[in-house]
C-alpha cells in the first residue's frame, strides 16, 4: 500500500510534468512561398470563383506624366450569364507606396460574352503603377 504523502508527491510531479508555460514569444512572418511577380498580381480577384468566367484584356494606360494616369481595363464576360461585379483600381508612385485616398468600389453589370471596360482616374501626377481589384458586388 503507498503511503499518502508519496502518493501526492508523485500527482504533483506528474501535473507539473504535464503542464507547460504557455508560448509568449512573437510569430514571425513567412516568406511568400509565390514568386514575383505572381504574387503581386495587376489583376486581382478577390473572389477566385470568378477567374473562369472573366477574360480580361491588356490595358489601357494614358500616363504622359502632365496629367494624372488613366487606366482602362477591358474585361470579357465568357459565360451567357449576366455578373454584377465590384471593381477598384488603386494607384502606387515610383517606390511602391499605395496612394491615398483609395478609390471607392464601383460596380459594373457585365452582359453575356459583352466587353466592358473598368476605369479609373489617378488623382495625382505621382501615380507610376496600378492594381486592379474584382470581386462580386453586394
Amino acid at each position: 500500500m503507498m503511503r499518502p504523502g508519496l502518493l501526492a508527491n508523485v500527482l504533483g510531479v506528474l501535473f507539473v510534468l504535464g503542464c507547460e508555460a504557455p508560448d509568449i514569444a512573437p510569430v514571425a512572418g513567412l516568406g511568400d512561398p509565390y514568386l514575383p511577380p505572381f504574387n503581386d498580381p495587376q489583376i486581382n480577384l478577390l473572389s477566385p470563383e470568378l477567374q473562369p468566367w472573366l477574360g480580361f484584356h491588356p490595358a489601357i494606360i494614358i500616363d504622359d506624366g502632365k496629367r494624372p494616369m488613366q487606366v482602362q481595363v477591358p474585361v470579357r464576360n465568357l459565360t451567357n450569364r449576366q455578373y454584377l461585379i465590384d471593381y477598384r483600381i488603386l494607384f502606387y508612385d515610383a517606390d511602391e507606396m499605395e496612394l491615398a485616398p483609395a478609390m471607392g468600389w464601383t460596380m459594373a453589370a457585365l452582359r453575356p460574352k459583352q466587353i466592358v471596360r473598368l476605369k479609373a482616374k489617378a488623382l495625382s501626377t505621382e501615380a507610376a503603377r496600378y492594381r486592379l481589384e474584382v470581386k462580386w458586388a453586394r
